[in-house]
C-alpha cells in the first residue's frame, strides 16, 4: 500500500487536489467522511479514495454500485466562496473534467447526460455527485463525489437493468484504477482553476457540446 500510495502522489504532484489524500480500504460514502473532515476545517484539496463503498451513492439517494477494486471512488474538497447560485455550475465542471479525463482513453466518444451522468456507447460509466454547503448565500465548501466504473465487467451489473452500465475494461480499454485516479484529479484541478479565473464560458461550452445525442 505505501508504494502505491506514493506512485499516486507522484502522479498528482503538480495538482492542487489530493493534498493531502486519504486513502481508505473500505467506507460507507467518501462523501460522507469528507464531509465530516469539511465541517472540523479540513482544506481546500483534501481528497478521499476509497477502494470499496459499502454505501456509494448517486443522486436523490440512488446506490452507486462501488465494488471492491473494480472502480474509482473519489471525494474532493472545494472551498470556491462561490455565491450559492453557482452550486449548479460545480456539477458541470466537475462532469466535464471527468469526460476529460476518460477521453484519454476514449476520444470523441463520451458524452454527458444531465445532470451527472457521464456515458459511453448510451451506458453509463461515471457519475458525479455534488454536496454543497451553504452559508449567507455563499458557498461554505463542497464535496464533490466521483464514481468511476473501471475493472467491471457484465455480471458485476446483474442487479441493474441490462445495457444500463459499462466500464472501461467493457469498452475494451486495459487500465488500473489508479491511472483512472491521478487522471481524474488532474482534470478537475485543471477545470477548477479555469472556473476561478472566469472561464466558466469555455467550460459550459464543452459540456454542451458533449451533451448526448450531438
Amino acid at each position: 500500500m505505501k508504494r502505491r500510495l506514493e506512485k499516486i502522489r507522484m502522479a498528482l504532484k503538480d495538482c492542487r487536489l489530493g493534498q493531502p489524500l486519504l486513502f481508505l480500504d473500505k467506507t460507507g460514502s467518501t462523501n460522507e467522511v469528507l464531509k465530516a473532515r469539511a465541517e472540523k476545517g479540513a482544506p481546500e484539496g483534501f481528497t478521499v479514495v476509497a477502494d470499496h463503498q459499502t454505501c456509494g451513492r448517486g443522486r436523490q439517494g440512488r446506490t452507486w454500485l462501488s465494488l471492491p477494486g473494480k472502480g474509482v471512488y473519489v471525494s474532493v474538497l472545494l472551498r470556491p466562496n462561490w455565491p450559492a447560485t453557482d452550486g449548479v455550475f460545480m456539477n458541470i465542471c466537475a462532469s466535464v473534467a471527468v469526460a476529460r479525463a476518460l477521453e484519454k482513453w476514449r476520444p470523441n466518444k463520451v458524452r454527458l447526460k444531465w445532470p451527472n451522468d457521464v456515458m459511453i456507447n448510451g451506458r453509463k460509466i461515471a457519475g458525479v455527485l455534488v454536496e454543497p454547503r451553504i452559508k449567507r448565500a455563499v458557498i461554505e465548501f463542497v464535496v464533490v463525489g466521483v464514481g468511476v466504473n473501471v475493472l467491471h465487467c457484465e455480471s458485476d451489473f446483474k442487479t441493474l437493468d441490462p445495457g444500463l452500465a459499462t466500464s472501461l475494461r467493457m469498452e475494451g480499454v486495459t487500465v488500473d484504477c489508479d491511472k483512472v485516479l491521478t487522471r481524474v484529479l488532474n482534470e478537475l484541478d485543471i477545470c477548477y482553476i479555469m472556473a476561478r479565473q472566469d472561464d466558466k464560458s469555455r467550460i459550459l461550452k464543452e459540456w454542451s457540446l458533449r451533451q448526448l445525442g450531438k
